[in-house]
């Protein structure tokens, strides 16, 4: 892996103090994958059954531990998951499936648990052979009387992350209080559908499989498919959501329609959207946030695919990065998308300036203004496409010569 790097300058102040969820076990540990000591496996328990949902990668070389994902997703319950960083396990081949086929069949024998509610995952470099004896050594040492805290588990699963990334939101219903944890990593190769990035996120509402996947995905939508650093996708993205209640037997929400549903998307759609900006602000080498926004567009689809082509444009990237308002990049990026539009009715603002309207640039407009706006460590473009009535926000981050310099000594 890289040689580690200085925190990331968008990094928040602090790891937030995430509460600890009844029935959910923390291991972190040291399995020998990466040097010098460091956290790179850890392992999730869960004391009775969760119902999950779970989305991936649509990359065609998906890694093994995301074949096994998918192949067991469906059944909507889980037990244990199993994630390592340093190695991706990806294009191994059937050694990399036996890997997994191994590690399962240790954490099987180990817990009593079903096989097939046993989630596995992998970060890091792609075409190294991972060898499960490492793994299930580890897993065979630990002292389970012993709970590591959500920062290490966090910590575990990092690669080129210069910060460990985790966020919490609570909400009540009918007198109770229910929270919502999640973990995630991920700095490069982020693009969706998803990008070098897994996300795990736990809570103790009650909800049916179902529902719980359906509003997973649609958080995910607004979040970790709403990101980008470089435009590639990954082999081995994962995101996983548990739902652990706090007794057994309890009732499960299964109503999209439960008032109570309202109130956990709002809170799910929080932790998923902190995650995925924190994703953005650990960007490889990044120095500023970009958020995107596309007004009044036909479709949705249409406003996210002009908001990607903009995030995902090295030149308007590297004019963020050099503090340039160089807003004809901006036209560019828009022009090549396939949506159709509109050049006339086009509107742009950079850092809350206006910079065109209507398809021009405005009077008085005051570059100075806007190059210095662009200092700040958070900028905003927001284009309005004066068509319709959906909009689609994307948040991305500059490019800087950092992320040459992080990802030519990757595997160093």
């Amino acid at each position: 892996m890289s040689k580690i790097i200085k925190k990331s300058l968008l990094a928040p102040k602090s790891f937030p103090k995430l509460p600890n969820i009844l029935g959910v076990n923390l291991y972190a540990m040291h399995a020998g994958i990466r040097k010098k000591n460091k956290l790179d496996t850890m392992l999730i328990l869960i004391s009775n059954t969760a119902n999950v949902a779970c989305v991936v990668t649509n990359s065609k070389t998906p890694s093994a531990p995301v074949m096994w994902c998918k192949k067991i997703r469906n059944i909507g319950k889980a037990r244990a998951l199993l994630v390592n960083s340093g190695n991706a396990n990806a294009h191994t081949g059937k050694e990399g499936i036996e890997t997994v086929k191994n590690t399962v069949n240790a954490i099987s024998k180990l817990f009593n648990f079903s096989k097939k509610e046993i989630y596995v995952c992998s970060t890091g470099v792609i075409g190294e052979k991972l060898d499960s004896k490492i793994i299930t050594d580890a897993i065979l040492k630990l002292d389970i009387k012993k709970n590591n805290s959500w920062k290490e588990i966090a910590e575990s699963i990092c690669t080129t992350d210069t910060f460990a990334k985790g966020a919490v939101s609570y909400f009540q219903y009918g007198g109770k209080k229910y929270k919502i944890i999640g973990i995630a990593k991920g700095s490069g190769m982020i693009y969706p559908n998803m990008g070098t990035m897994l996300s795990f996120i736990f809570t103790d509402f009650p909800l049916e499989k179902r529902l719980l996947s359906d509003l997973f995905k649609q958080s995910i939508e607004v979040s970790f498919n709403s990101i980008t650093v470089d435009g590639d996708t990954s082999t081995s993205d994962t995101c996983i959501l548990f739902s652990v209640p706090k007794k057994n037997n309890v009732k499960l929400v299964s109503n999209k329609n439960d008032k109570s549903v309202q109130k956990f998307t709002k809170a799910l759609d929080k932790v998923s959207i902190n995650l995925a900006k924190q994703i953005v602000a650990d960007g490889e080498g990044a120095k500023k946030i970009i958020s995107i926004k596309i007004k009044s567009a036909k479709t949705y689809k249409d406003a996210k695919t002009i908001a990607l082509s903009i995030a995902n444009s090295p030149l308007v990237k590297t004019a963020v990065a050099g503090e340039d308002p160089n807003w004809g990049r901006i036209i560019m990026a828009i022009g090549k998308s396939p949506v159709n539009i509109k050049q006339d009715l086009l509107s742009i603002k950079i850092c809350g300036e206006k910079i065109t309207k209507n398809g021009s640039l405005v009077k008085n407009y005051n570059e100075k203004v806007v190059a210095t706006k662009m200092k700040s460590k958070e900028i905003s473009i927001v284009v309005d496409l004066g068509i319709g009535n959906m909009e689609a926000t994307v948040w991305t981050c500059d490019l800087t010569h950092d992320y040459i310099s992080i990802n030519a000594d990757y595997r160093s």
